[in-house]
């Protein structure tokens, strides 16, 4: 495709935990025909184990431990520095749990080489080993009009149904794969880590776009995404920080009150409250207790981790962040 031959691109891969999806998700990337990348994998919540496991499996590769849970975006921010201090021009921030094709950041690339207006450029990702292949994410859209709500673009269609026409302008790329060109970072600055989970990648797409920058989904480009916050349950931090940041960013960037924000958020945790009740009522006490803790941190202006979650899933009196 002859994409930008002298570009320095980095490779950020964020893990987290689970050391076989980031050695999977490596060894999808070391497969790319775009070979002039610099791999760097970020320990997150490092453990001996995890460094260990890490370091045997990926020899040759810059593994940065972190020996506390900064969260997506703080974890993310280490190995930007690290990036941008060695002369990057352009930053691929992959979740540990996704699977990319061999040509994906050569499009990627080639697509940044033509649209130079456009900082951010990202994937279509697809569910993970669902047949026929199916689409999770096609570019985000945001819904201002219900106070920020969030949503992916052709998500649940057949990927066969859906032309791979583009690029074409999005609200958002996901953070679980977007290419960041060097320039939005010293525009508008890092992954914003007051979140800590969830909506930074959001926050941080809107502000380059309000900076003149253009973000792209190029739907030939394709990630595979093995998730894991969702599934029979929603994992309990999937819970809380959604609903928390849902408000925040909604209260902070859109023209409507927090409890209007909150009101068109009611949708989301009923749909979530029946599946629960539905499918493990003894858990339901477990979510209330979530959804009520968010909504009154939201209201509270709590921001960053909140280290009492295990304490409010167990249902012990948990402690005020």
């Amino acid at each position: 495709m002859g994409v930008l031959a002298t570009a320095r691109v980095f490779t950020l891969v964020l893990n987290y935990r689970h050391t076989d999806d980031t050695l999977r998700c490596v060894a999808s990337v070391r497969r790319s025909t775009f070979r002039d990348q610099r791999l760097v994998v970020i320990d997150n919540d490092a453990t001996r184990e995890t460094t260990a496991a890490l370091e045997a499996g990926l020899p040759a590769t810059t593994i940065l431990a972190v020996r506390e849970n900064l969260g997506y975006a703080g974890g993310n921010n280490v190995g930007i520095r690290r990036a941008l201090e060695r002369d990057a021009d352009f930053v691929w921030l992959l979740n540990p749990d996704v699977i990319v094709e061999p040509d994906t950041l050569e499009r990627l690339m080639a697509t940044a080489q033509a649209r130079p207006d456009a900082g951010i450029v990202g994937s279509r990702g697809l569910y993970h080993r669902r047949r026929p292949p199916t689409i999770w994410f096609n570019g985000g859209v945001i819904d201002w009009a219900r106070g920020g709500a969030t949503s992916h673009r052709d998500d649940g269609l057949a990927d066969a149904v859906v032309p791979a026409e583009g690029p074409f302008s999005v609200d958002y790329a996901t953070g679980a794969a977007m290419l960041v060109r060097r320039e939005v970072f010293e525009d508008v600055g890092l992954l914003p880590e007051s979140w800590f989970l969830y909506f930074e990648e959001t926050e941080f797409n809107v502000l380059a776009r309000r900076a003149g920058w253009e973000v792209l989904l190029e739907p030939r480009s394709r990630v595979s995404h093995d998730k894991r916050s969702t599934g029979r349950l929603p994992a309990p931090y999937y819970v809380y920080y959604f609903v928390r940041n849902r408000l925040r960013f909604g209260a902070t960037y859109s023209d409507l009150a927090l409890d209007e924000v909150d009101a068109d958020l009611e949708r989301w945790v009923e749909a979530w409250r029946r599946k629960v009740s539905d499918r493990e009522p003894g858990w339901l006490p477990t979510y209330e207790r979530l959804v009520a803790a968010a909504r009154a941190d939201a209201r509270a202006g709590v921001q960053g981790r909140r280290d009492d979650l295990d304490a409010l899933v167990r249902g012990a009196e948990a402690t005020t962040p």
